[in-house]
């Protein structure tokens, strides 16, 4: 079995110790406070009442994430928002494409979640 890891966005809605508990791997949407950008807090500033927008993770972004993980000679497992409600993996399948050109012997599989509520 080849080594990987499990990846997600922080969209997961997840906290942080549940992602350590777990050793699943994040990356952070950003999220917009009193007009500045910040990185995804988990959370955080919004359970405390701050007013917060968020904006997907852009393709070099993506890149920069997952490149330390293949270097480092794993597969990727990355689970993203579907198409219907971000355009998020987009932005992942564009760093994957050029990521797998410089790693052939990598994998790199980007899945997305669609919820289906019940009537």
């Amino acid at each position: 079995m080849r080594d990987y890891i499990i990846s997600c966005c922080s969209t997961a809605d997840l906290t942080e110790e549940h992602f350590k508990a777990r050793d699943i791997s994040y990356i952070c949407f950003h999220f917009e406070l009193n007009g500045k950008e910040y990185a995804d807090d988990l959370g955080k500033a919004m359970a405390a009442g701050a007013d917060t927008k968020t904006s997907q993770v852009n393709a070099e972004e993506f890149e920069e994430y997952f490149e330390p993980f293949l270097k480092a000679g794993k597969d990727i497992l990355h689970i993203t928002l579907s198409s219907g409600i971000s355009g998020v993996i987009n932005s992942a399948m564009i760093a994957k494409e050029n990521l797998e050109e410089r790693y052939p012997d990598r994998k790199i599989l980007i899945l997305s979640l669609i919820h289906i509520s019940e009537p």
